[in-house]
């Protein structure tokens, strides 16, 4: 069976509703589906539940911030949790670094552990996580 690229996986989950409406409104659609390949530690939906929908409005309004946001959630290159768990830190597409580390046989990003680790893609890997990571 052949995998399908990161936006149509993240589609067909159904569980990043809010992340595919920011790539959208980024015009980032095409980009994850052609180009990569890309590791991507994607907020499930819950994540965004804590957040007042206000301020996820004025977040969308503000696109470099939307775009900072994303970009801190997103490594190039394809990385599994297998080589996640050799690596102290990645470099996100905004030039941050992302902490990492494994406890209990989990692997943490920051602060929050991988819920569904190894997404295969056709041109990356989707690493659910349960918290927006905030640069």
């Amino acid at each position: 069976m052949e995998s399908k690229d990161l936006i149509q996986t993240a589609k067909d989950m159904g569980e990043f509703p809010t992340l595919l409406k920011a790539a959208k409104a980024l015009d980032l659609m095409e980009k994850y589906s052609t180009e990569g390949p890309y590791t991507i530690f994607a907020p499930v939906e819950s994540a965004f539940e804590p957040i007042p929908e206000s301020v996820i409005d004025d977040t969308f309004k503000d696109l470099d911030y939307l775009r900072d946001i994303i970009n801190y959630h997103i490594v190039e290159g394809k990385y599994s949790s297998e080589d996640l768990r050799k690596q102290a830190t990645l470099t996100t597409l905004g030039g941050n670094k992302l902490r990492l580390r494994e406890n209990d046989g989990k692997i943490f990003v920051e602060n929050t552990p991988l819920l569904k680790p190894d997404i295969e893609c056709s041109n990356g890997i989707i690493h659910s996580i349960g918290d927006i990571l905030v640069p």
